[in-house]
């Protein structure tokens, strides 16, 4: 074993969410309801069970949680309503940071897979008419790291159903709790990244968000049943949100942090919001307007004309070696995301 872990931050923190849903429909204004947040101390190379942070957070738009998620995710209605808003509990979150001295680049946020961040975080700064702070715009997606480490990559063969079957039964980690509940998947998660670590591993950023990606381009013909099936609707999705996921092979901190490898912005101003790949095609697809869209705003600009053709001929694999998350729908995608 190493004497020093393979990763380039001082912290590590495993993130989760939970969010509120309905069984069966994806075309949902999902909302978070429950962010936490474990540590992974670098330099000692130990789990910080001191420095966990959780907290409930109560939707603004559907307010009263569905029995069904009520029942997947083990959260109770009076949790919820005696929770605070989201915008005060990321407050609460930064003042967190601050007490336990987690600065700005010296950490970075460890996932489950890509949806954490680019779906439900950015779709709740979108429901808040806000960009999304620089500390979302890059992450280590922990299903990614493991699935290059498995032997000819043949990860779908791992005995389970779910990201957290395979990755326990392939390391023998035992999983407790409710494998959808954010605190408990979370502390999970932790282990895990740990064990990665402790076998000499390197850990550190593989995903980014940009406003503009090569896939977009190609037309999407709409699957009719896509409000019902998980795939179809994050097709959909991928073409609504603003910023879209990317793979990142190299990264460096002091140049990359929180920047657009697609228009070299930060967070301010590359917020996405402006367009460039408006999906007229999939909105001209849809029987009925789309909920998800219709509560963020997405489909505001949605006139039924046909989107002006924009070339540019910046938009190939650029010399910053970050390719396209492939329609949101690479071998990240697990069958459990489908339920929280």
């Amino acid at each position: 074993m190493s004497n020093r872990y393979r990763c380039p931050f001082e912290n590590l923190l495993i993130l989760d969410f939970n969010t509120t849903c309905e069984q069966n429909n994806y075309d949902y204004p999902s909302e978070i309801i429950q962010m936490n947040v474990t540590v992974i101390n670098i330099r000692d190379k130990m789990i910080r069970e001191d420095q966990t942070f959780n907290r409930f957070v109560r939707p603004v738009i559907n307010p009263v949680l569905s029995d069904y998620c009520s029942r997947l995710t083990g959260i109770d209605q009076n949790s919820i309503n005696t929770a605070d808003v989201f915008h005060v509990v990321y407050d609460q979150f930064v003042e967190w940071l601050r007490e336990h001295n987690f600065q700005e680049k010296t950490f970075a946020f460890v996932c489950e897979d890509h949806q954490t961040i680019w779906l439900h975080a950015q779709y709740q700064y979108l429901l808040r008419d806000r960009s999304m702070p620089a500390i979302f715009r890059q992450w280590i997606n922990i299903t990614t790291v493991l699935q290059y480490l498995i032997p000819e990559r043949n990860y779908d063969n791992l005995p389970g159903e779910t990201f957290v079957d395979k990755s326990s039964n392939f390391y023998n980690i035992e999983f407790v709790g409710n494998s959808h509940n954010s605190m408990d998947k979370s502390s999970y998660l932790a282990k895990l990244t740990k064990r990665l670590l402790d076998d000499n591993n390197l850990v550190t950023v593989n995903r980014v968000l940009r406003c503009n990606v090569n896939s977009r381009r190609v037309p999407l013909n709409v699957d009719p049943n896509w409000r019902t099936t998980f795939q179809s609707a994050m097709l959909v999705f991928g073409r609504m949100l603003p910023l879209v996921p990317a793979v990142v092979y190299t990264y460096f901190t002091d140049d990359d942090y929180a920047k657009c490898q697609y228009c070299k912005n930060g967070p301010d101003v590359c917020t996405g919001v402006v367009h460039e790949q408006f999906p007229y095609e999939v909105y001209e697809q849809l029987v009925e307007p789309s909920a998800f869209a219709s509560a963020a705003r997405l489909d505001i600009d949605f006139d039924g004309e046909d989107e002006d053709e924009v070339e540019d001929e910046e938009d190939v694999n650029d010399e910053n070696n970050v390719n396209d998350e492939n329609d949101v729908n690479d071998e990240d995608d697990v069958d459990d995301k489908d339920e929280d």
